[in-house]
């Protein structure tokens, strides 16, 4: 998390922590603890023996068992149960913002826990809710959020469809790579509708 002393550190670090103490879900990364000293703030995770969903797609070793059909489906139904659970059953809804593979965490089972909460907003249920600063990743935002602002559950349902499709494919989002396979789809979404 940002320091203390820098523009938003303070306040960053403290909506993280309500949304954290908000959430609580069996397919939510889960707080174990924070440690504070006057240079950082941290936030202690338990530990996911196979890191996230993107790590696992693309730095496959040899010694690491294939990610099959059955438990890609695990990963994004265990996915899909934490964000039902963030838009339906919280009080004040949250919306993730930036669902990535990258933020899908694995357990030494292939449970699938949603994480990283650092850019998600807090919603009443009576509220649309407008901002003036687009948060997320390339390649995992919906268009209809840059264009307007609109910030609903609907944005991280077109990131969640983003996620499946680099967890079907292995490819990622937004990948400049393609460009030098004389491909002019940095996108996977335009890669994949080709």
């Amino acid at each position: 998390m940002k320091s203390k002393n820098t523009t938003g550190g303070e306040r960053q670090f403290l909506k993280v922590m309500k949304m954290i103490t908000i959430a609580e879900h069996q397919n939510l990364l889960k707080l174990i603890g924070i440690c504070i000293t006057p240079t950082e703030r941290l936030l202690v995770y338990p530990y996911m023996a196979n890191g996230s969903v993107a790590s696992l797609l693309r730095n496959q070793g040899p010694s690491q068992p294939l990610l099959d059909c059955p438990i890609r489906r695990q990963i994004a139904l265990g996915s899909a149960k934490g964000l039902s659970y963030l838009h339906e059953h919280c009080n004040p809804r949250i919306i993730h913002c930036d669902v990535k593979a990258a933020n899908i965490f694995l357990d030494d089972n292939f449970e699938a826990f949603v994480g990283d909460f650092a850019v998600s907003k807090l919603i009443n249920y009576k509220d649309s809710h407008i901002i003036s600063t687009v948060h997320g990743t390339i390649g995992h935002i919906a268009p209809e959020y840059l264009s307007n602002g609109r910030c609903s559950e609907k944005i991280d349902v077109y990131a969640y469809g983003i996620m499946l499709l680099e967890l079907i494919t292995g490819q990622k989002a937004f990948d400049l790579s393609r460009l030098s396979n004389e491909d002019d789809n940095v996108m996977l979404l335009d890669w994949g509708l080709r």
